[in-house]
């Protein structure tokens, strides 16, 4: 997450909207009534929290846990080895965090518990990253960490710490100094990826080593209980509490789908290549940007069409719904998804990096395209908001 562009996404977003809403407007005469669908709104929704967004948030703390065994087996064993498992940790975390960023209207958005913020925002401020490692690295604590600026830990103070120009660095060059603050950091990680997992589906609900976990930290378990609306978050959306309709509560999922599609287009890609700003690629230091945007684009497709991938595909989820009341529509999402994934790839044609791309400011055309994709698709989904709102 880039914190100066979320969020001002919509005002353009809206006027492009006018365009489309009425494409996606109920046929009165197909329709039975918004009081006839509650149950399958209903439905639609716990579908989409059991098999797509629970899912997703309990593999994100797994696959942080995993990183923490191996950052602390690269602290007491350096070798390129623990450190090249170090960084494939790094990555297996960072795809099941991006594969879930089309869910961040619930606890984990910046209006809630900000935990994208915590742990996703770029650029990282080298500067006091550096007077980190020269003042007190040795002795940092995870909890010390966790209450650093979100631009000193997270996915990207960690993947600096492993990476440079895509490859996992040679043991050698990582200090003893850096072997810690990575440790210290990947703990605060630890600790968001799992509150996400328990705002979402309560505490009650997780495994013993979940819990454990979670209450490692005082500061974490004070955070979520200052902001209870946010506990069982997964129990409120289902029962649309706190929502004036059944409309309302299935709206959230076109919402988080609109929402990234919109950062991916203009923030992710358009700006920095814009800006001709290496700095502001994200996950530029293992070149995994692309990758970072395509899966964004994958976690909108799991949101859409259910479940985690194409071979958990649900029947009863917000694109079924929308295949009865406006079939070209659906069709029309369904199509622009893919030509996002396409077009994106398409970007780091002859084996580019995205922040090579940017530096060159090579690979305009593909740029372009893959920005107007991502446009059009959240524009495709506003209209689906508007519909059901």
């Amino acid at each position: 997450m880039k914190r100066s562009f979320r969020y001002l996404l919509f005002g353009l977003a809206a006027i492009m909207m006018v365009a489309v809403v009425s494409s996606c407007e109920k046929d009165s005469g197909g329709n039975t009534g918004e009081e006839n669908n509650d149950k399958l709104f209903e439905s639609i929704l716990k579908v989409y929290v059991e098999t797509t967004v629970v899912p997703t948030y309990k593999s994100l703390a797994e696959a942080a846990l995993e990183m923490r065994a191996a950052n602390e087996a690269l602290k007491t064993n350096p070798s390129n080895e623990t450190m090249q498992a170090a960084s494939d940790a790094w990555m297996k975390a960072r795809v099941a965090w991006e594969i879930s960023e089309a869910f961040l209207f619930g606890p984990v958005g910046e209006q809630a518990l900000d935990i994208d913020g915590h742990i996703d925002s770029w650029p990282l401020e080298r500067d006091q990253i550096d007077a980190v490692l020269a003042d007190g690295a040795l002795g940092l604590t995870g909890e010390e960490a966790w209450q650093m600026d979100a631009e000193v830990i997270g996915f990207h103070v960690t993947e600096y710490l492993l990476y440079r120009e895509g490859q996992s660095r040679p043991v050698a060059d990582l200090s003893e100094a850096e072997r810690n603050y990575l440790t210290a950091a990947t703990d605060a990680l630890v600790w968001d990826c799992v509150l996400a997992y328990v705002a979402w589906v309560g505490e009650e609900n997780v495994s013993a080593e979940m819990k454990t976990v979670f209450r490692e930290n005082p500061d974490v378990v004070q955070h979520l209980d200052n902001n209870p609306h946010y506990k069982n978050f997964a129990n409120r959306l289902t029962t649309k509490e706190g929502y004036s309709s059944w409309g309302a509560a299935l709206s959230e999922i076109a919402v988080g789908a609109a929402e990234i599609a919109g950062e991916v287009g203009a923030t992710k890609i358009a700006a920095p290549y814009g800006d001709q700003r290496t700095e502001d690629v994200e996950s530029w230091y293992s070149w995994h940007s692309l990758d970072d945007y395509q899966n964004n684009i994958h976690s909108i497709k799991n949101a859409y069409l259910g479940g985690v991938n194409d071979n958990s595909r649900q029947s009863a989820t917000l694109s079924a719904y929308l295949a009865k009341e406006n079939a070209a529509l659906d069709k029309e999402i369904k199509a622009k998804i893919d030509d996002c994934l396409s077009k994106i790839a398409a970007i780091g044609k002859d084996g580019k990096s995205f922040y090579e791309v940017v530096r060159d400011q090579t690979n305009k055309a593909e740029v372009d395209a893959a920005e107007d994709a991502c446009i059009k698709l959240q524009t495709l989904f506003d209209s689906v908001v508007a519909s059901l709102e």
